[in-house]
């Protein structure tokens, strides 16, 4: 009996490594199916105009509201107003403003790359990773311009650890 469960557990465990070893990973797997191959969907240009933010961080401990402006080349700009608590029961706003720089693959993954004017006068470098979620096409070609994106802070925030903010186009205003 011993015997034939030590054969089972060896069997098993040469078959999980042989598709292991079969299988690409997730990652590979996932990177492959986006898009069509040398076709380019998205761009810098994907990214243009005026965009309303919403943030949430570690729960309820922080909210934000903003706008950012992407000028469709690469570069940003943003102000922010944090709700956060003040560390005695209550609550206090933070404004930051920001500048920075954006990058969008062909499959609509976006980095931006911020420096923010604390009101102290301090400054940090933060980061956000971003997927454009929902898109319109717009001019004779058919340019896929990002009307709703979503994106996590890499970096822990000023006032909480996780952030995460929504992004919607604002139509109309430039």
């Amino acid at each position: 009996m011993q015997k034939s469960v030590a054969i089972l557990i060896v069997l098993f465990a040469t078959a999980m490594i042989g598709i292991n070893v079969a299988q690409p990973s997730s990652a590979t797997a996932i990177t492959q199916n986006f898009g069509k191959p040398g076709k380019s969907q998205f761009n810098l240009r994907s990214l243009s105009g005026s965009y309303a933010t919403a943030g949430r961080a570690d729960g309820f401990q922080s909210r934000s509201i903003g706008v950012t402006e992407f000028d469709g080349r690469g570069g940003v700009t943003r102000s922010v107003r944090i709700n956060t608590n003040d560390g005695e029961g209550g609550r206090i706003l933070i404004d930051i403003t920001a500048i920075g720089t954006y990058t969008v693959d062909r499959e609509g993954i976006c980095v931006m790359y911020l420096t923010n004017f604390l009101p102290s006068g301090n400054t940090t470098e933060v980061e956000y990773d971003m997927v454009i979620r929902k898109t319109s096409k717009v001019g004779g070609r058919g340019l896929l311009v990002a009307d709703e994106l979503e994106s996590i802070q890499r970096e822990p925030g000023v006032t909480a650890s996780l952030i995460e903010e929504s992004l919607t186009r604002r139509v109309g205003v430039r």
